[in-house]
């Protein structure tokens, strides 16, 4: 990397943290998940419409005390690494919490990993289910074993749930991801009955008619959010919120503008991608003992090319 001029190790307890890392997590670049770590919390930096997003949400659930007789489907659209993910893991610990005060209680259950792209619907919905009567069955959420005997039928499922669950409890089920949610979210809009909440994200945008087709299908209109594409300074904000918390002289900045101008020159770049690029050039840099005194966007564009040579080969 330019400007660095030799790679000799610091003893293991100089060596600084990697600032674009998140931490608590097993996945240093997974998206943030305040559900999981209170901490993350304050990691959320406004970018992609993310915060705009999230205000809304909180609009629509600002008395949640309503979810004692109904239920709701949360639809968040974007392109690919955008920050759908993290942008609902924060909706999901909000509301959770937001539920303490109005006497309910909420449960997150995270099924994204209980289906895949190449299932059938019917495939993919009686997954989900199963997964959804087996977590609450293991959390000793339910008071009737009802739900368990049907499990593999969702249709019977999601009528008798509410009877079943433990007083006061609202389940905010995260759906697996898809390309096109489109039928599937008709269905969960129907199946977002009494105190349930599901929340899927799809990178496919929702046209007029099918966005209709959702808000009718279920008791209550879904909450639609969209994360959209980075803007023209989102990534240089997002280094600078990361690389605040590390104190000056330890680790280079980025350069003024060096990340607008990276990003300025790529299509549709995300900033998973952007967080996935610093904390690979940040684990480097903190192991060095010779530092760049900032981070160029000559330095961004070097290691961009040799990790992406490095990709290509076998």
């Amino acid at each position: 990397m330019t400007g660095v001029l030799n790679s000799t190790h610091e003893p293991a307890e100089r060596i600084p943290t990697n600032p674009f890392a998140v931490p608590g997590l097993m996945r240093p670049v997974a998206p943030l998940n305040p559900v999981r770590n209170d901490r993350h919390v304050a990691f959320y930096v406004p970018v992609d419409n993310t915060e705009t997003a999230f205000q809304q949400f909180k609009a629509e659930f600002g008395e949640p005390s309503y979810l004692a007789d109904t239920g709701r489907l949360v639809v968040v659209t974007g392109d690919k690494s955008c920050g759908k993910t993290a942008l609902i893991n924060r909706c999901a610990h909000w509301l959770r919490e937001r539920l303490v005060p109005v006497g309910l209680h909420g449960e997150v259950i995270d099924l994204t990993r209980e289906a895949r792209d190449n299932q059938t619907m019917a495939e993919r919905r009686a997954r989900v289910c199963a997964a959804l009567v087996d977590q609450l069955y293991e959390r000793r959420l339910l008071v009737s074993e009802l739900v368990r005997e049907m499990r593999s039928e969702p249709d019977d499922v999601y009528r008798n749930l509410a009877g079943c669950l433990v007083a006061g409890l609202v389940p905010i089920v995260l759906l697996p991801p898809s390309a096109d949610l489109t039928e599937e979210l008709v269905d969960y809009a129907n199946y977002a009955r009494r105190r349930i909440v599901f929340v899927g994200e799809t990178s496919d945008g929702l046209s007029e008619e099918r966005r209709q087709r959702v808000d009718q299908a279920g008791e209550a209109g879904a909450v639609h959010l969209a994360v959209s594409r980075l803007g023209t300074h989102d990534a240089s904000r997002f280094a600078e919120e990361r690389l605040r918390t590390v104190p000056e002289g330890v680790l280079p900045r980025v350069a003024p503008a060096a990340l607008d101008q990276f990003t300025a020159t790529r299509q549709r770049v995300s900033i998973g991608e952007v967080q996935r690029l610093l904390y690979g050039m940040y684990e480097e840099l903190r192991v060095k003992s010779d530092r760049p005194d900032e981070v160029t966007y000559q330095h961004i564009l070097e290691y961009f090319i040799r990790i992406a040579i490095l990709l290509e080969q076998p």
